[in-house]
């Protein structure tokens, strides 16, 4: 993300307007607010996307995929969006991230809230990102991960394909790789220096040859403060599952997470289950900031 997302993330997201501009409010507005864009701002956004992606095979084939999830336009409208996340590392329970989500799309903000574990009894942490700068209460030890790392991470996993649209994305057409007995169409996604933090990520999406859907990534994180300049973590494999239709755009509601070497996918690592998806909400700028 650019402005903010990739500001702040792991994953490069990218804030698709200029950060002085908000839906309903003019550029001089102090504190807009969040919701449905009107087609007259999102009508050059997905013509800069296309002209951008239909300069290679790769960035071609990744607009279809764009289009098979229900198309870019169609997502960049809605302008906000709200799910739940259910990350939980099959090594280390202790460090489930049960979360609801509130995204503005058009911004890169975003706000989540912990939701109850029955079986533990500590305060539920809610932490953000206002376009600006992270923060969480009641404390940074209340959450297992930074608020600026994992603030929008669960929104980029559950946006993609749409996310890698995005400004500063370079793509790259792979030789095709067999996933459950299928050879899928490899599109490589990685990011031009100085595309939000950590632009050394990159993605390599498995496109469905009939449906052009996305079945699977392979991904590494490279964020500043977990890796250190040059390193990152090692490169595992999401499938990506129980697709939904959800306001005009397919989505995934399961995203287990593999080990993955030259002989391929490994052992389940992580058990990610997202839902309750809803879109084009309304929020004002408060929603996103400090209490």
């Amino acid at each position: 993300m650019r402005v903010a997302m990739r500001t702040l993330l792991t994953l490069p997201l990218l804030c698709l307007v200029p950060a002085s501009v908000g839906c309903g409010d003019s550029a001089e507005s102090p504190e807009p607010s969040a919701g449905p864009i009107p087609d007259e701002w999102v009508a050059p956004r997905v013509a800069e996307a296309a002209e951008r992606m239909n300069a290679s095979e790769a960035g071609r084939l990744l607009a279809a995929c764009i289009e098979a999830h229900g198309g870019l336009a169609t997502w960049l409208r809605h302008g906000t969006v709200q799910f739940e996340f259910d990350y939980e590392p099959l090594g280390q329970p202790e460090r489930r991230m049960h979360t609801k989500s509130d995204v503005d799309l058009w911004r890169a903000r975003a706000r989540q809230e912990e939701l109850a574990d029955d079986e533990d009894d500590g305060e539920e942490a809610t932490f953000g990102w206002d376009g600006e700068q992270a923060w969480i209460i009641p404390d940074a030890e209340a959450f297992p991960a930074s608020a600026r790392f994992w603030s929008t991470t669960p929104y980029y996993f559950i946006g993609i394909p749409f996310v890698l649209a995005d400004p500063g994305a370079r793509y790259e057409r792979l030789e095709d790789a067999a996933l459950d007995g299928v050879a899928h169409q490899l599109i490589k996604v990685s990011y031009e220096s100085g595309t939000g933090d950590s632009p050394d990520d990159y993605y390599i999406v498995y496109m469905h040859p009939e449906t052009h859907r996305v079945s699977a990534i392979r991904y590494i994180v490279s964020f500043p403060g977990r890796f250190a300049p040059g390193e990152h973590s090692p490169e595992k494999l999401m499938r990506y599952g129980d697709f939904t239709e959800v306001a005009g755009l397919w989505l995934a509601q399961s995203f287990d997470t593999f080990a993955y070497t030259a002989a391929g996918p490994g052992e389940l690592v992580t058990s990610i289950t997202a839902g309750a998806y809803h879109f084009g909400q309304t929020w004002e700028a408060s929603h996103f900031a400090h209490p």
